[in-house]
């Protein structure tokens, strides 16, 4: 049995409220498509406090392959904390940055390799507040997905206040922001911008891997 626990602290000296997610995310039976189970919550904390806010208990066994996800956003919905395990083949694994999931009917020469099995690592986070906003984050997770983009870097969906009634979109790269526009209700003017942004991120991601792989030559 594997054992979660949600531990939120403040390290302030005032009471700071914040919203929690808890993701559990996993690969279907039999195919490539992932399931993902969240929990969220919202709580202020004390100064100083530190607070469990949740406990998962998930049946282990050697094909066993799930991600363990939490993010911790301030009220301004920027992301404050985070952590992530990762349990490959029934075993936490030492390196979960970027670990290769496989199925359970694979092979143990698949299972070698980085290059063949199921890959958890596309993740994309909705924060909405609009109907809009919504269906923009639907209409650009689809892109996501047909584009089979999987970056290793979280993409935030945020809607944030703007002028007056407005609400403006802003999409995220890990903590970098590669996009953004008014919203308006218009299917085909979301359907357009989440074509923008899919291009965006996917800049960002490219980029990301370039300078990753150049410092790792060096």
């Amino acid at each position: 049995m594997f054992i979660f626990k949600g531990l939120i602290s403040n390290k302030t000296p005032i009471n700071t409220s914040i919203q929690y997610k808890f993701s559990i995310i996993y690969p279907q039976s039999g195919n490539d498509e992932l399931e993902k189970e969240e929990t969220e919550g919202r709580l202020v904390l004390d100064p100083n406090e530190r607070l469990e806010v949740l406990s998962e208990t998930i049946q282990g066994g050697e094909d066993l392959n799930t991600i363990i996800l939490f993010l911790i956003y301030d009220t301004d919905g920027n992301l404050v904390g985070k952590d992530r395990k990762v349990i490959k083949n029934g075993v936490i694994a030492e390196d979960d940055t970027t670990v290769t999931v496989i199925q359970p009917n694979a092979n143990a020469d698949v299972a070698k390799s980085k290059e063949d099995g199921l890959v958890l690592r596309g993740i994309v986070v909705e924060d909405t507040k609009t109907k809009p906003g919504s269906d923009f984050y639907k209409e650009f997770y689809s892109n996501y997905l047909s584009k089979n983009i999987n970056g290793e870097e979280i993409v935030t969906i945020k809607e944030v206040l703007a002028l007056g009634r407005n609400t403006k979109m802003e999409v995220f790269v890990a903590e970098k922001k590669v996009f953004e526009f008014f919203i308006r209700p218009a299917a085909e003017y979301l359907k357009q911008m989440a074509q923008y942004s899919i291009l965006q991120v996917m800049r960002q991601l490219e980029f990301n891997n370039k300078n990753q792989n150049t410092v790792q030559r060096y």
